[in-house]
C-alpha cells in the first residue's frame, strides 16, 4: 500500500448527499484534482425539511461553510433562529435568547454545495453494488457490471450504505422506537426567529412538537415536526408520505392537556404542502470506520446514523468531511490520516448518537418521567454550564459529566416506574 495520497490521486465519494458534497468541496478547495462523487439516483433527489447550521459553540457546522466560503450564500437564503421557547403542557419552562444559526432547506443547501463543485464532479445514476480492495487500489462495482479503480473510497451513502453493510454486516440500522411526522408549509406563519418546543403529555401518552421557520431557494418554509414513540417500525425512506390525518390525534391531545395550540401551528398543519412520516433509525457503534485494507473509510450516516432530536445529523456529516479533508492534506501517510480522522470524530459522534436517543426518550416521556425531566432539565442545563467554567478544567468537565450521568440515571429510573404504573 502506498504511504501517501497525492493531489493527483483518484478519490471516490459514494453518495451525493450533504456529507459527500461537503467533502468533495473541501477536497477540491485543497487542490485534489480527481475527485468523483457517485450518486445512485438519475437526478439529485432531495427530500426532507430544514437543516440548522449552528455555530461552533453549539457543536454546529457553520465553521465548515465558512472554510468553504459558502456561508454568505447560505445566509442570503436562510433566516437565523435567534431563540428557543420551551413549554410543557402550555407552561413555559424557559426562553433562551441563543443563536442557532441559519435554518436552510435541505435541497437548497445541497444545491449550493453542488453548484460550487467543478463540472462533471458528480456522476448520477451510478448505483454501487460492492467493492474490492486490491493492494493500493479499490475496485468499485456498479450496477450493470461497470467497474472503476480508485486510490481512496469514502462512503457517504447514508444509513442504508452499501459500503458499510459490506464492511460491517452485523452493524446495520436499528429502529429507535420513535416516529417523526413533518409538516412543511410554504410561507410565513410562525413568529420569525423562534424555535418552538412543546412537550405534551397526559393519560399515558406524549409527544413533542418542534416548530421553526427556514427557507429554501424558493422562499420561506415553516415547519412543524411531531415525534412520538412507536412499537412497530416505520419506513425511513425520504419519500415516505404521511397525511394530515396522522397529526389530528396529536392536536387533540394538545387541546386536552395543553389548552389548545397556537393558531399559527394549526395553520402550518392545515396548509402543509409536504407531509412525511419517518421511522427513526440509528446505527450501533462500529468497531472502526476504516476498512481492513486501509483504502475505504465511512463518513456521515454511513458511519454513525443518529436520531434527529439534537439537530446534529447533517451537521455531523459536514464536520466529518471537514476533518477528513484536513487530515488528508497533511504531510502524513494515508493510514495515519484516516486513523487521525477516526480518532477525532468517532467518539464524539457516538456520544451524540447516545444523547440524541436520550433526548428522544425525554421529549416523548409521560407520567413520572415527564415530571422528572421537566422539573430538572433547565436546572441541570444551568449547573452543567457553570461546572464547565471551573478550574482546573479537568475537574469542571468531570463534574459536569457526573451531573449528566446522575440525571440520566434518574430519568431511566422514572421510566421504569412508569412501566409499572401504566402496565
Amino acid at each position: 500500500m502506498s504511504q501517501t495520497l497525492g493531489k493527483d490521486s483518484a478519490i471516490a465519494i459514494v453518495g451525493g448527499g450533504i456529507g459527500g458534497l461537503t467533502l468533495a468541496n473541501a477536497l477540491q478547495k485543497q487542490g485534489y484534482e480527481r475527485v468523483t462523487v457517485f450518486e445512485q439516483w438519475e437526478h439529485m433527489k432531495t427530500r426532507g425539511g430544514h437543516i440548522s447550521i449552528m455555530p461552533a459553540a453549539s457543536g454546529g457546522s457553520l465553521p465548515v461553510l465558512e472554510a468553504l466560503g459558502l456561508h454568505e450564500k447560505v445566509n442570503a437564503v436562510a433566516p437565523v433562529v435567534r431563540g428557543i421557547k420551551s413549554l410543557a403542557n402550555r407552561h413555559v419552562l424557559g426562553e433562551y435568547p441563543i443563536s442557532l444559526g441559519p435554518r436552510i432547506m435541505r435541497e437548497a443547501l445541497q444545491h449550493i454545495l453542488l453548484e460550487n463543485l467543478r463540472p462533471d464532479t458528480v456522476c448520477l445514476g451510478k448505483a454501487l453494488c460492492g467493492f474490492k480492495e486490491k493492494g493500493n487500489n479499490v475496485e468499485l462495482l456498479f450496477e450493470g457490471g461497470v467497474t472503476e479503480m480508485f486510490d481512496l473510497v469514502v462512503a457517504a451513502d447514508g444509513i442504508n450504505s452499501t459500503v458499510s453493510r459490506q464492511l460491517f454486516p452485523d452493524c446495520g440500522k436499528q429502529f429507535s422506537g420513535f416516529v417523526y411526522y413533518a409538516c412543511l408549509a410554504k410561507g410565513a406563519f410562525m413568529p420569525e426567529g423562534l424555535f418552538y418546543d412543546h412537550h405534551v403529555h397526559g393519560a399515558g401518552k406524549a409527544f413533542t412538537v418542534r416548530a421553526v421557520s427556514g427557507a429554501g431557494l424558493d422562499g420561506r418554509w415553516d415547519g412543524a415536526y411531531f415525534v412520538v414513540r412507536a412499537d412497530a417500525p416505520a419506513s425511513s425512506a425520504w419519500d415516505s408520505e404521511g397525511t394530515k390525518e396522522h397529526i389530528q390525534p396529536l392536536l387533540a391531545l394538545m387541546r386536552e392537556h395543553a389548552g389548545g395550540c397556537p393558531s399559527w401551528l394549526m395553520e402550518i398543519v392545515e396548509k402543509s404542502e409536504r407531509v412525511w412520516k419517518w421511522g427513526i433509525y440509528e446505527h450501533s457503534s462500529k468497531p472502526s470506520w476504516i476498512s481492513a485494507g486501509g483504502r475505504v473509510v465511512l463518513l456521515g450516516d454511513a458511519a454513525h446514523a443518529m436520531a434527529p432530536f439534537l439537530g446534529l445529523g447533517a451537521q455531523s456529516a459536514m464536520l466529518d468531511a471537514h476533518a477528513l479533508a484536513a487530515e488528508l492534506v497533511r504531510d502524513q501517510p494515508l493510514a495515519d490520516a484516516l486513523l487521525a480522522f477516526e480518532t477525532q470524530r468517532k467518539g464524539p459522534c457516538e456520544q451524540i448518537t447516545r444523547m440524541a436517543n436520550f433526548e428522544g426518550m425525554g421529549v416523548t416521556s409521560f407520567g413520572l418521567a415527564a415530571a422528572y425531566r421537566n422539573s430538572l432539565k433547565d436546572l441541570v442545563r444551568k449547573w452543567y454550564g457553570w461546572l464547565g467554567t471551573l478550574s482546573p478544567q479537568w475537574f469542571g468537565q468531570s463534574a459536569a459529566a457526573l451531573l449528566v450521568w446522575c440525571y440520566m440515571r434518574g430519568f431511566h429510573a422514572s421510566e421504569r416506574c412508569n412501566a409499572i404504573i401504566y402496565k
